[in-house]
């Protein structure tokens, strides 16, 4: 049981936080899309952990560093669009993002 005072201001303190966050994590959710797969790379240059950008078709970074996981995985959210995934040396492949989430592999030259 709840006393009136602090305890009822701090719990409502709590409250208002977690709803907030609840609020940022649908408004997130429902404008981007995840994308998600694997970079493949027919030179075996790229190597697990490396990290590449995100342009939108007007050529604006919108995800400076996107790091792949211990097999090359990555996943991130975007706006349904077509975007362009710029690697270091030089290499970039496009993705698209769409509403749902899906899986696309990205294959390097």
């Amino acid at each position: 049981m709840l006393r009136s005072g602090r305890y009822t201001w701090w719990f409502g303190g709590i409250m208002a936080c977690l709803m907030a966050a609840l609020s940022l994590f649908v408004s997130i959710s429902a404008d981007a899309g995840l994308v998600s797969g694997r970079v493949n790379d027919a030179k075996g240059t790229f190597k697990p952990g490396g990290s590449f950008r995100v342009k939108d078709s007007s050529g604006k970074v919108v995800k400076e560093s996107v790091k792949t996981d211990e097999s090359k995985g990555y996943s991130l959210f975007l706006p349904p669009g077509i975007y362009t995934a710029e690697f270091s040396d030089g290499r970039s492949a496009a993705i698209q993002s769409h509403p749902e989430p899906i899986r696309q592999d990205i294959h390097l030259k």
